[in-house]
């Protein structure tokens, strides 16, 4: 395994620092015999799992399995990777461990995915006239990597769309879903779509999902960043995008009449999850808060099999 530093410019040193996630995966492969277990026990997807692998990979040089069948095999690089990323991985969840001990409670960390980004005023509001705290910070990222954040600590309470995963998953509601752009793009043979850049983002993947269960040919022309990327690129009349309905009134655009695309077969719901070290009085007025900034984009389920728009 080479040195994890390089020399460049007459000696001078560049160093590489290591992200702690990818090596608690390839202890967690290790340990729970595979990369399908390790994605369940990580509370990840596979292809996250799969992706932290390839940048170890990327590190020591070689790859880190020899075999990843049946059987794990590691190389001799990975060998030595898993014996450092162990001793790592314990220091770090010490170190954190006892950080958090003297920690104030009056923090909280709090992390929202991409395709909510929108309500980060409304809910930095309902969070400073609900919830005693003495510092409050939002992280904005895709749903997966901030999961991963949720489990290791480095947040304290995630808000983000997509089917719950763990028994501490949240559903507070559902995001009703509706197509925007210009309407002189829907008589173009094949529909292009204004997506997030994400393949796992739960719009993009129902969106695409819609299109191609009712055999609407469709490409993708443009991959944003973030919603408000995404927005800015329907609006400029270049695509059309699947976006949740409250866009509508949030970001005034132009809205695709029913039946001329075809109608998404669910809603997405919208989960909200606090991690462990999170005080329980203070993870309830929290949810409390998130629970009310999400009035104007969430239903509820009025029946089965219908939604409702939740009273604001």
């Amino acid at each position: 395994m080479p040195p994890l530093t390089q020399q460049h410019n007459g000696g001078n040193t560049v160093r590489r620092d290591l992200d702690i996630r990818p090596l608690r995966t390839l202890v967690t492969i290790v340990d729970v015999g595979g990369f399908r277990r390790a994605s369940r026990v990580l509370s990840i997807s596979q292809p996250a799992v799969s992706q932290h692998i390839r940048r170890l990979d990327a590190l020591i040089g070689e790859p880190v399995f020899r075999e990843t069948g049946p059987s794990l095999v590691l190389s001799a690089g990975g060998e030595e990777l898993l014996r450092f990323a162990r001793q790592l991985v314990r220091t770090n969840d010490e170190l954190v461990t006892r950080l958090s001990a003297h920690r104030s409670t009056g923090r909280l960390a709090l992390g929202v995915c991409e395709t909510l980004v929108g309500v980060i005023p409304t809910l930095l509001a309902e969070l400073k006239a609900h919830v005693s705290l003495v510092d409050t910070s939002v992280l904005a990222g895709p749903g997966d990597e901030l999961t991963d954040q949720l489990a290791e600590g480095a947040i304290d309470m995630l808000l983000k769309v997509g089917e719950p995963g763990k028994d501490a998953d949240r559903v507070i509601g559902a995001i009703e879903c509706a197509w925007f752009g210009e309407r002189a793009l829907l008589d173009d043979a094949s529909l292009p779509l204004a997506v997030f850049a994400g393949r796992t983002t739960p719009l993009r993947q129902l969106a695409e999902e819609t299109l191609t269960c009712a055999s609407r040919p469709w490409h993708v022309v443009y991959k944003g960043v973030g919603v408000e990327d995404v927005v800015g690129v329907c609006r400029s009349g270049v695509g059309v995008s699947l976006l949740f309905a409250a866009a509508e009134d949030r970001w005034n655009l132009p809205v695709v009449p029913r039946g001329r695309l075809p109608e998404p077969a669910r809603h997405l719901p919208v989960i909200v999850a606090a991690g462990p070290r999170l005080a329980p009085g203070l993870a309830g007025q929290a949810r409390e808060a998130v629970e009310e900034a999400m009035g104007d984009y969430t239903c509820t389920a009025a029946e089965p099999g219908h939604m409702a728009r939740r009273a604001s």
